[in-house]
């Protein structure tokens, strides 16, 4: 009696995990197929095989882009999410929203989220966060894509969406563009009486980030960017449970002139050296009306910088303008953090 009720929950268990290999495999052949903008984070992992592992930028969402009944700062780990997508050049998609409840339209991924809600990020994932590739395959992919001290160029990873939003990865392809990081000056010493400081102080003490653009492709390609630096911008990780923004609205939105274009031949890299404590790199907290420095008010937080291609206005032909967004590695003020 035991032996057979062992053998049928087996038997059980077997039946499901086929039931589910099925389904992923009937939507990696009739599901929609798009492409996501990624970076990998880890290429390998010797226990089980090669693989990839994957971030995006669904993956942590802006409290402003969700929407749904559940406030979300209530949403608990676990808690099934719907990122509804649009489509981007290239067939590069990009997250519109995130809800708690399946869209009535559109083509969407199903997520859960992965840990509890801080700050303005509710952190997701989809079950696409890893990609196995053939033994020995690994170390090539990370050779490609660069290390923290180069180039790093982003996979773009092609995704079969089914109806329900369940996804599965097939293949990819790399981005035309890849980005370099550095960080100088980071804050090596204890930073008191930071309030003190003057301005002065502020640009001197605060860290300048260098951040290079490279066209990885064979072919020619543009870029844009202004006096300004309005093709980037700063974003924090949240990871604390603050609600940190970029004060400076002045590039919001930034449309693209005709002054703004950067031609990139194959090779060839466009370089910028942001000071953070410049009033355009100043933060808020919440809804204050009052703005600092990350090395005066955030120093312990960590962020971004993100390279954003501006919006086109209509009748503009700017056939070679690559289109989407770039992250840098996280930083603090301290140092790189991933």
């Amino acid at each position: 009696m035991r032996k057979g009720l062992i053998v049928a929950l087996v038997l059980s268990q077997l039946g499901t995990l086929g039931y589910l290999a099925g389904q992923r495999e009937w939507v990696r052949q009739r599901g929609e197929q798009i492409y996501l903008r990624t970076a990998p984070i880890d290429p390998r992992d010797p226990m089980r095989g090669d693989y990839v592992r994957l971030s995006y930028g669904l993956n942590s969402v802006a409290m402003a882009q969700y929407r749904g009944k559940t406030a979300g700062a209530a949403l608990s780990r676990g808690t099934a999410v719907y990122a509804l997508l649009k489509a981007g050049p290239d067939d590069v998609y990009e997250l519109d929203y995130l809800s708690d409840r399946a869209p009535p339209s559109g083509l969407y991924l199903r997520g859960r989220v992965s840990r509890e809600v801080l700050g303005g990020q509710i952190s997701v994932s989809y079950g696409i966060e890893q990609y196995f590739v053939e033994q020995g395959r690994g170390e090539a992919i990370e050779v490609k894509r660069g290390d923290r001290e180069g180039v790093q160029i982003p996979m773009e990873v092609l995704v079969a969406v089914g109806s329900s939003g369940l996804s599965v990865l097939s293949a990819y392809r790399w981005s035309r563009l890849g980005i370099g990081f550095e960080q100088l000056n980071p804050a090596t010493t204890a930073l008191s009486n930071t309030s003190n400081w003057d301005s002065a102080t502020i640009a001197q003490r605060s860290p300048v980030l260098v951040v290079s653009l490279q066209n990885v492709s064979d072919t020619e390609l543009k870029i844009a960017d202004n006096d300004k630096h309005c093709g980037f911008s700063l974003q924090s990780l949240g990871d604390t449970g603050r609600s940190l923004n970029q004060a400076d609205k002045s590039c919001s939105p930034y449309v693209l002139r005709e002054a703004d274009m950067i031609n990139l031949a194959p090779g060839e890299v466009y370089r910028v050296e942001l000071n953070m404590g410049l009033p355009r790199w100043y933060v808020t907290e919440g809804g204050s009306s009052t703005s600092s420095a990350i090395v005066v008010s955030a120093a312990n937080e960590r962020f971004r910088l993100v390279y954003q291609a501006p919006s086109v206005l209509p009748g503009m032909d700017v056939p070679l303008l690559w289109r989407g967004s770039l992250a840098s590695p996280a930083f603090s003020v301290r140092g790189r953090a991933d």
